[in-house]
């Protein structure tokens, strides 16, 4: 991919966040604000070392984690970008006025993308209490590599019920979700977070590629 927007690869630094599996488990499924609450240190830490590091900016290849993003671009001296604002961009440029989504559990409740679509007079269907289920705990088995054709069956029939309830898109609200949906068609166009925060990293980092060659 990073052939695409310059002429040799971007040096690039990862900052794995470590915490237990069955904190993520607690966040994805079920939702609680208490090991989300856990997870905000942990985060502002990494922030912190990769600020000390010198990087020129800052991604967050989770959704669910944006949750925190403005108080993690209160510890951050570079920016950090938002897979939701590039996500809204991408709605707008095709013109959708009804997305789906699918989301973890916590990513939904705090209404991450619902609050600032509505903003910008995009509706967002959502998936009904039991199928939002399905989609948290296929997350979950995706993570954990016991993902069957079952549970990819599932996720087919949820998005064909958004489509059916005026979704014009379905957006992949979860970075792991791709992984198993990317493979298969539909009659509207699935908008892949993680595709869409890569190709705005590879933006920026061609911007300040151009920047550099011309002496500003």
């Amino acid at each position: 991919m990073a052939r695409r927007y310059c002429d040799s690869y971007p040096s690039i630094v990862i900052d794995n966040v470590s915490f237990p599996f069955s904190l993520e488990e607690g966040i994805i499924v079920k939702s609680r604000d208490e090991e989300l609450i856990r997870l905000l240190p942990i985060l502002k830490e990494s922030v912190r070392r990769l600020n000390k590091i010198g990087v020129d900016f800052i991604v967050i290849p989770c959704n669910t984690v944006h949750v925190f993003i403005e108080k993690l671009r209160e510890v951050s001296l570079v920016p950090i970008l938002s897979i939701v604002d590039e996500t809204m961009k991408q709605v707008k440029t095709f013109g959708h006025k009804r997305v789906g989504l699918l989301a973890t559990a916590k990513t939904v409740d705090n209404q991450l993308f619902e609050l600032p679509f509505k903003e910008n007079e995009i509706d967002i269907i959502l998936p009904t209490k039991k199928e939002q289920d399905i989609v948290s705990r296929t997350i979950t088995k995706i993570l954990e590599s016991k993902i069957t054709g079952k549970d990819e069956e599932r996720l087919n029939k949820i998005i064909k019920g958004l489509i059916k309830r005026g979704a014009e898109a379905v957006v992949l609200g979860c970075t792991d979700l791709q992984i198993i949906l990317n493979k298969y068609k539909f009659p509207v166009r699935l908008l892949d977070t993680m595709k869409i925060l890569a190709d705005a990293t590879f933006d920026k980092i061609k911007i300040k590629d151009e920047n550099k060659i011309i002496g500003r």
